[in-house]
């Protein structure tokens, strides 16, 4: 709707200024439509970040960094634009931003310190504890999601050892050890 309102900008400017047609409470200065104009930029990429998440293909794995393109977006508040100028954004907007960032920075500490999300993190083949490092993750952090992978993979054989047990003594035959083998193995690996 914003895209379509600048687009006609010359047109409503014409017809809101003209008072047959009533409307001349409704027209927008310079700084509105500047204001209107940079508001339009800053949505985008929340609408980009919303339709990505919406589709089929979006993982949990991908919401920190997301949110890290969107928090870098509204720290520097300046958007690259289609022919590689800069813009920087009216004061009232950047205002805005400052309460922009805040809200996504509650959401990030959530999402940072959210054990599933770390986990997904560090196991997605494209990010990997390089990603953690590359973002400046302190290094407390990237071991503490690392020892998250860990347990719950420690908790996992555990998990296989109970279940193999219990055939053991309902089938009074020796369980298939592949399974503890390979966690056993792994979890060597891993210290």
């Amino acid at each position: 709707m914003i895209n379509t309102v600048l687009t006609y900008r010359h047109a409503l400017h014409e017809i809101t200024l003209d008072s047959d047609y009533g409307l001349t409470s409704q027209y927008l200065s310079a700084d509105e439509w500047a204001i209107l104009s940079d508001l339009r930029d800053i949505l985008l990429a929340f609408k980009d970040a919303t339709l990505y998440f919406s589709r089929d293909s979006a993982t949990i794995a991908t919401v920190i960094p997301a949110m890290d393109k969107l928090d870098s977006m509204l720290a520097t508040a300046i958007i690259t634009k289609h022919d590689g100028e800069q813009k920087t954004f009216t004061p009232a907007v950047k205002i805005a931003l400052v309460y922009a960032k805040k809200t996504l920075n509650r959401y990030y500490a959530k999402a940072y310190y959210n054990r599933v999300q770390r986990i997904c993190l560090i196991l997605h083949p494209r990010y990997k504890t390089s990603y953690l490092r590359d973002n400046d993750w302190d290094e407390e952090d990237i071991e503490s999601a690392k020892q998250d992978v860990r347990d719950v993979y420690e908790s996992y054989c555990e998990f296989w050892q109970e279940i193999l047990q219990a055939q053991s003594e309902r089938n009074s035959s020796e369980p298939d050890r592949t399974a503890l083998k390979v966690c056993h193995s792994v979890s060597l690996a891993g210290q």
